[in-house]
């Protein structure tokens, strides 16, 4: 894991290796991505 964090240069190109994970587990698994969502979703706040 961390040879493959030295072979990144550059932040841009980080992210965008985050983004292609992400487009590939909401591909493959997109009721664990709706999961994940639905924890990581801010609450609905009360008045």
């Amino acid at each position: 894991m961390e040879n493959l964090l030295h072979t990144i240069k550059h932040p841009i190109e980080g992210c965008a290796y985050l983004i292609y994970a992400g487009i590939f587990i909401r591909w493959r698994f997109p009721r664990a991505w709706n999961k994940l969502l639905d924890m990581i979703a801010a609450k609905e706040l009360s008045r």
